[in-house]
């Protein structure tokens, strides 16, 4: 995702937020509004000004605006469980959501390349692949700070290979999109390779994850990955 891809999702996030804002103000001052009607003529019914009738027409008032809001966020939640379905079933599995032709570390490349790499690319990690094109690990920004540059060695002379981390975790390009989550959420990691014929054939970010995912599901995503990282 680009930083004008970024700024527009961005944007568009802080518009459908707003509209949700001045809605819920709306729905609040109405029933404001409403509550107030009702307490005066509760006050006209007792102080002989009022009747009853008024106070049960209050009350009936009321009741109908929060049924009204009631269906209202059914139909809500209904929009959004429609459309979280409607996108999976276009990206059933990891393929349809990766993004293809991920650029690879060589494990021999230098710590410092990797950094270039990452720098150039606007990626926080990058897999490392040996001389066959398979996946032989995963080297991200804080294996270098923390594993390099904070231990005081040369990042011109450390290879890629030597910080790749213990465990690497990867799905096969036909896992279904739960197994995608379960990966990542599990492990708390954002990115993912997929794996195809025991080689690299692409990358699940976060980014792609937002294109297939509901707003509430990857909120849960992002949740459950950043909890304790």
């Amino acid at each position: 995702m680009t930083i004008l891809d970024k700024a527009k999702a961005s944007a568009e996030h802080g518009v459908e937020l707003g509209r949700a804002r001045i809605e819920e103000m709306r729905v609040r001052r109405q029933r404001n509004k409403l509550m107030q009607q009702l307490g005066e003529a509760c006050y006209a019914e007792h102080s002989g000004t009022g009747t009853r009738e008024a106070v049960d027409q209050g009350l009936a008032a009321l009741a109908a605006h929060a049924q009204a809001q009631a269906q209202a966020q059914a139909q809500a939640q209904a929009l959004s469980e429609r459309q979280m379905f409607g996108r999976l079933e276009t990206a059933r599995h990891a393929r349809d959501i990766m993004h293809p032709g991920a650029e690879c570390i060589g494990e021999n490349d230098s710590v410092a390349t990797a950094a270039q790499r990452m720098r150039d690319l606007g990626v926080g990690s990058l897999p490392i692949c040996g001389a066959d094109d398979r996946l032989h690990g995963i080297l991200t920004d804080r294996d270098i700070a923390i594993k390099c540059i904070a231990e005081g060695r040369d990042p011109t002379q450390v290879r890629a290979g030597d910080l790749a981390q213990d465990t690497l975790f990867w799905v096969d390009a036909t896992a279904d999109i739960g197994e995608v989550l379960h990966q990542m959420e599990d492990h708390r990691v954002k990115r993912l390779p997929v794996i195809e014929n025991h080689r690299l054939v692409g990358i699940i970010s976060e980014a792609d994850l937002a294109r297939h995912l509901d707003e509430h599901r990857l909120a849960e995503f992002v949740e459950k990955v950043y909890a304790t990282s």
